[in-house]
């Protein structure tokens, strides 16, 4: 009796044991199918098919809980001075493009045209970020900058390939005679806006030279005619002469303005003052609505970034930043320019001047617009608006 019972029950755990087996066969088989099928392959392309679900689950989760955070995520052990020519995979390549690509009524919506548009959004942490970075001081000519980064499109256009990029940012560049800067700009920032996996375009606005420099003005114009060529949400207003160093620094918008170069080297790598928004500064499509953009009237250097700041807190925003461990930037030397007499009356007068000193009343001519392998050139020509 005793015998028989326990024959019964080595029979049924043997069932169960097949039974167990066979679950864990066709859960394998069916991820597989999902993996052999599905669009969304697992993020490591070591794990195994049986856990491909696993990892995809596991993504999604982390990136759902930073951006909950708000929080961005430090490197692990990444953080060394790195040569960027090393680092940029279009370096080595000996294609060079002939300027012909400069073409005035060349549309920039063409772009990746003839490639499907990936479905995947990219990773909220760009995978390819190496922290830290040695500033290039040398400035290459233009041809031989166009040889290494023979993936631009015309324009100084760029959209990753492989995902769906978070942000289609613009930045906005007021230039006047500082071509050995840009170039210096150039071989330094198209490296660190491709690795944070953007779809940006790198525009530079100059006025005609009979004018005083008009840095706000330029900013206003650069916002108008970069919008005007593809529907950017994000646009950063840099000065030439500052170079990133730690591609942690994300050339994105936030829910409120960022004052990105928050820690100069001139300035001992630390804010002047808590309200200062110059040098670097994003603001997204929503904010410079908001704030009516720029204004107009301060000609000469000085005191446009401070009103900027003041109209950013007139509308209820604030401005945040990163920490001064990351938002770190290089000043390449050059002859200050004289200040702007008036700054200081017109700071004072800005907040009777926000709803009709901006985007809303700004005039210009436009006088050429060409599209160059490295950024998109615009000249303009600008007076004191009365």
């Amino acid at each position: 009796m005793a015998q028989h019972s326990y024959s019964r029950i080595t029979f049924s755990r043997t069932l169960i044991c097949k039974a167990v087996i066979l679950l864990v066969f066709t859960v394998m088989l069916l991820d597989y199918s999902y993996y052999l099928f599905s669009d969304r392959k697992p993020i490591n392309k070591i794990v195994a098919p049986g856990l491909a679900w696993i990892s995809h689950l596991n993504q999604k989760l982390s990136d759902t809980k930073a951006l909950s955070n708000n929080s961005f995520l430090p490197l692990k052990p990444h953080n060394i001075l790195l040569n960027r020519s090393l680092v940029s995979e279009s370096s080595n390549s000996s294609k060079l493009y002939s300027s012909k690509v400069e073409n005035k009524n060349i549309s920039l919506n063409f772009i990746n045209s003839s490639h499907l548009e990936p479905s995947t959004e990219c990773p909220l942490i760009p995978p390819k970020l190496v922290g830290r970075l040695k500033v290039l001081t040398e400035s290459p000519p233009f041809v031989a900058l166009e040889q290494m980064f023979t993936d631009l499109n015309p324009g100084g256009r760029f959209k990753p390939n492989d995902c769906l990029s978070r942000s289609k940012v613009a930045l906005i560049i007021p230039y006047r005679d500082r071509e050995e800067h840009l170039r210096i700009f150039l071989h330094n920032v198209h490296p660190i806006l491709q690795r944070q996996q953007l779809d940006y375009g790198i525009y530079i606005i100059e006025e005609t030279a009979n004018m005083k420099f008009n840095r706000a003005m330029l900013m206003n114009i650069g916002y108008v005619e970069a919008s005007k060529q593809y529907p950017y949400d994000c646009f950063i207003f840099h000065d030439v002469d500052l170079i990133p160093e730690d591609d942690r620094n994300l050339y994105n918008c936030p829910e409120q303005p960022r004052h990105m170069s928050v820690a100069i080297n001139t300035m001992n790598y630390r804010l002047p003052y808590k309200d200062i928004f110059g040098g670097v500064s994003a603001l997204s499509k929503k904010h410079m609505k908001i704030v009516n953009g720029f204004s107009n009237e301060f000609w000469g250097w000085g005191g446009e970034d401070d009103d900027m700041s003041n109209r950013i807190k007139h509308h209820g925003l604030k401005i945040s930043r990163y920490s001064s461990k990351i938002a770190r930037y290089t000043m390449l030397k050059h002859k200050k320019d004289e200040p702007n007499p008036d700054r200081y009356n017109k700071l004072y007068k800005g907040k009777y001047r926000y709803t009709k000193d901006g985007l809303s009343n700004l005039k210009y001519k436009r006088l050429e617009i060409v599209f160059k392998k490295l950024y998109t050139w615009v000249l303009v020509e600008i007076e004191p608006i009365k």
